[in-house]
Formats: structure tokens, C-alpha cells, sequence
């Protein structure tokens, strides 16, 4: 598979160049020259495999592999997900089952087992292995009759780095049966002014809360939905606009595929801290301060559209690793909370 960057589709690159370098000598960030398709029988055939198998079936045709599911085990583990019911609806898929307590474990494995010896993957490599992830928890869910062979399930995630948000959006434009995409942010909401106000402020100052992770101004992957969603001179307006710390406006027809199955919520420090607790009580599931973003984010789309499809949020860290934080929020001091956690 060769790549080229959001900023220009005239030169080529290796797979090898995307998977060790973030931008190309343009500045674009890189992306597959022919988007990759997966039928329905494709998505069909994946739902009957491991979870390690999909992983190395989507990597081998991005990056031009050919990596075993052993390949793979050895790289994060025999069972390094687990999906999780978490009443109405709701799925978590949890990704931090690994030494670390966090997907970026799993991440900088898979890095190294790609040939970055560094284990430092490129914005690419970031996004296209939590593409290879979402068709690995789809398809165990698939698996378990839980998604019918005509349904989708909605996604929820935290905005951060907007790379979870961009690879879902990137794995239902190749197929994936994924309905609309939810993504929670905190008290910056650049990202929520871009998609549901149309325009997106590049001179902001983000706001530091309990999650400082979960929201960055203009995060560097938002350029691939720009990309994917508009034109070459709305790309170049977009640059522009990052260049002088200026304001960008998309085009109204623009504005409509950004916001196609696109939802950005807003979620106050306050509501996170109370949604730990609340869902504890109820379901006797412990969220991390990610995990109470997106699964508030994900009730407030619901409360807005009357939606109620089967839904999945990506865990991407357990509780364990924001104990102070989630301790405050449980009313319980971090020793005891660690104990708590020891003993599950």
C-alpha cells in the first residue's frame, strides 16, 4: 500500500515512511492513497476469528505485512481486550488488560512488531492500529450475537488527541458497521465549535481539569477529517488558518460531512467526578475519568437524538492508573481504592 498526505495527493509514499515519520516533506499528515474496502462478507468472515486475528489481518493490508495472530499474541498478550455490559445498551471495550493498565501498551507492542524498533509510532500508526482495534472489538462482538448482521453499533470515545475519534470515522468509511460516532470533550470546546457551529478557533488556550489528556485545542489529527470531509482549498484555507492562529470556517457543504454521524459533547469536571460514582452504584462498573467522559458523552446524544442502539465506549486506561482522581470522585482514599482493585 503506498501513502500520500492530506496536504497533497501528487507523490507517493512507502508504508515504511508512514509508519516511522508523523508528517511528510509537505507538512501533511499521511494517509492511505486508496482508502481500503471491506465488504460485508469481509466484516462477515472476521466475526468468527480472535481478536489477535483481526488485529493482523487489517495491519498486513495496511503496512504491507504478514503477521500471524501468534505474531501478534506475542506482541500484546493472548487476551489483551475484554468487552464489558454496562447496562442500557452500553458495551465497554476494555483495552488495558496489559502490564501497563493502558492501551498505549498495546499500542507501542504492535509498534515494534511493525518494524519501528523505537516502539514511538507515528500519528499514522497511532490511528491505523486503533482502526485494526475497532474491527478486533467489533467482530468479538459480532461473535458473541450480540450485533446483528443488518444493525451498527455507535461508538463513544474521548476527544484528547482525536486520534480514537478519527480512526472510528476511518473504520466506518471502510466498512465497519458503525453508526454514528460520539465523541466527549471537556471544558475546551473547539471541537464541539467545529462541528456543530462551524468554525474552529486555532488560537485557544486549553483548560487544565482532573483529565488533562482528554482535550487538546486543535488536536494534530483533526487535519485527516478536514481532509477526508473537504476539498484541496479548504485543506489550504485550513492550514492557513493554523499558520496565523486564525479562525477556520468550513464551507456549508463541508460543515454537512463533518457533521455526518458526528456528535461532540461537552462534559464539566463536576458531571465526570459525579458519573463515576453513579454508574458504580448502578452497575457496579468502575470507570475511569475517560471512561465517565465518554459514557456521559454518550447519555447526553442519547437524551438529545432518542437514540438507544447498542453502543460501545473504548476504555483506553483502567481506574487504576487516575486513583487519586477516582478515589475523590468514590468518596474513598487511594489505598483503599487500590486494594478495591487488587481484589476484583
Amino acid at each position: 500500500m503506498l501513502y500520500v498526505t492530506t496536504r497533497s495527493n501528487l507523490d507517493a509514499f512507502t508504508a515504511n515512511r508512514a509508519l516511522t515519520e508523523s508528517r511528510g516533506p509537505d507538512g501533511g499528515l499521511y494517509l492511505p492513497f486508496h482508502q481500503p474496502a471491506f465488504s460485508a462478507d469481509d466484516i462477515s468472515a472476521l466475526s468468527g476469528k480472535s481478536f489477535n486475528t483481526c488485529l493482523a489481518e487489517v495491519l498486513n493490508r495496511l503496512f504491507n505485512q504478514k503477521l500471524t495472530p501468534w505474531d501478534v499474541e506475542f506482541a500484546v498478550g493472548r487476551y489483551p481486550v475484554r468487552i464489558r455490559p454496562v447496562g442500557q445498551r452500553i458495551l465497554m471495550g476494555e483495552c488495558w488488560h496489559n502490564p501497563d493498565r493502558d492501551i498505549r501498551h498495546m499500542v507501542r507492542g504492535l509498534s515494534v512488531l511493525l518494524g519501528n524498533q523505537e516502539g514511538k509510532p507515528s500519528l499514522w500508526t497511532e490511528i491505523a492500529l486503533r482502526i485494526a482495534i475497532w474491527f478486533g472489538l467489533i467482530a468479538d462482538i459480532q461473535g458473541k450475537g450480540l450485533l446483528k448482521d443488518a444493525d451498527c453499533v455507535d461508538i463513544s470515545v474521548v476527544s484528547g488527541d482525536f486520534v480514537s475519534p478519527i480512526s472510528a470515522w476511518y473504520a466506518r468509511c471502510w466498512g465497519l458497521p458503525i453508526g454514528n460516532i460520539v465523541c466527549s470533550c471537556n471544558e475546551n470546546c473547539n471541537v464541539w465549535d467545529l462541528i456543530h457551529q462551524g468554525v474552529l478557533r486555532t488560537d485557544g488556550v486549553a483548560v487544565t481539569t482532573r483529565t488533562p489528556e482528554a482535550d487538546v485545542v486543535v488536536p494534530q489529527a483533526l487535519e485527516h477529517l478536514i481532509c477526508g470531509c473537504g476539498n484541496s482549498e479548504e485543506m489550504g484555507e485550513y492550514v492557513e488558518a493554523l499558520r496565523r492562529g486564525g479562525s477556520f470556517f468550513p464551507s456549508e457543504q463541508m460543515q454537512s460531512r463533518l457533521a455526518d454521524r458526528l456528535y461532540v459533547s461537552v462534559i464539566g469536571e463536576r458531571r465526570m467526578m459525579e458519573t463515576i460514582p453513579s454508574v458504580f452504584a448502578t452497575r457496579r462498573y468502575l470507570l475511569s475519568p475517560y471512561d465517565a467522559l465518554a459514557y456521559a458523552g454518550l447519555l447526553d446524544y442519547r437524551a438529545k437524538t432518542g437514540e438507544n442502539r447498542l453502543s460501545l465506549i473504548l476504555s483506553e486506561k483502567s481506574p487504576g492508573r487516575d486513583l487519586d482522581t477516582v478515589a475523590a470522585a468514590m468518596g474513598t482514599t487511594a489505598e483503599e481504592l487500590s486494594a478495591y482493585l487488587e481484589n476484583l
